[in-house]
């Protein structure tokens, strides 16, 4: 966090890693988005910086065991828990965050209100069966969708979004922004609903939101390119540190990307392996202790 670019958001994912290898110990059941379907593995909670047009920040993948794996060492938490602890880490630590961004498995009403009451800026997805009070209706956010379509709302080039800006009360918690936004979907538009205490304007919540998928887009590098997905652990703690191994070889590459921006991805990849190779074998780096 000491390197870090100041003044980004904080987004926040679950990340699902399916266990490889015949030999299976101390793995759980977990839904993995990719496989549309429940796996043997571990959930790894996913926290970085990230900033629209910036390349994400990672900062940690930390254990998340299900109920039934949950150890004193390693207890459950609900996600709403979770990110609320990344939150506090992060203050304590003296980062001025810009905001927090993350989907609705963590947007819980008594985290959001815990957000709302220490004044954390937040950009939540919201389920569209969830109710708000709109000009003294209590509606479901699907149905204030059908009121606002695409044809009766403003359309924003810069993401391909058709958006409309209401406010509105979520109950438990109090008045928010909430933004519809149609987004292209095979042949017509598919609706997504965020809720929003950012004091900007409608297009910087957007690309707040579109900077947390970039966060994803980092997942897809640990497991593809960095071994995340490879790991053949018994233990939730050796899985832990694998991951813990996985972001310390991404920040390598980061720094080479940094220091000659024109290098490709694959090309910085080499560049920090030789190097670390090289301080490895000769006792320079800490991880050859």
């Amino acid at each position: 966090m000491r390197k870090a670019p100041r003044g980004m958001y904080l987004g926040v994912d679950l990340v699902p890693v399916a266990h490889q290898g015949c030999w299976m110990e101390g793995v759980d059941r977990v839904y993995s988005s990719s496989d549309k379907a429940p796996v043997w593995g571990h959930n790894l909670l996913s926290c970085g910086l990230v900033r629209y047009g910036e390349t994400p920040y990672p900062l940690s993948l930390e254990g998340f065991p299900t109920q039934s794996m949950s150890s004193e060492v390693y207890p459950y938490r609900t996600p709403g828990e979770a990110l609320w602890e990344i939150v506090e880490v992060i203050r304590k630590n003296g980062y001025s965050l810009a905001g927090v961004v993350f989907d609705n498995q963590f947007a819980g009403k008594a985290h959001l209100a815990k957000l709302y009451g220490q004044d954390v800026p937040f950009v939540a997805r919201a389920r569209l069966n969830q109710k708000v009070e709109f000009e003294q209706q209590l509606l479901s956010i699907r149905a204030l969708g059908e009121e606002y379509p695409p044809g009766k709302v403003r359309y924003y080039k810069r993401f391909g979004w058709y958006v409309k800006r209401l406010q509105i009360t979520l109950a438990e918690v109090g008045p928010l922004d909430m933004l519809l936004i149609w987004l292209p979907h095979k042949e017509g538009f598919k609706l997504m609903a965020l809720f929003s205490t950012l004091d900007r304007g409608i297009q910087e919540v957007l690309a707040a939101w579109k900077a947390r998928w970039d966060l994803e887009r980092v997942h897809r590098l640990l497991k593809q390119n960095l071994g995340l997905s490879k790991c053949l652990a018994r233990s939730f703690a050796a899985q832990l540190k694998h991951a813990d191994l996985a972001i310390a070889a991404l920040h390598h590459i980061r720094q080479q990307k940094k220091q000659c921006p024109g290098l490709s991805w694959r090309a910085a990849q080499h560049k920090a392996a030789e190097i670390l190779q090289s301080q490895l074998l000769t006792g320079l780096s800490i991880l050859a202790a």
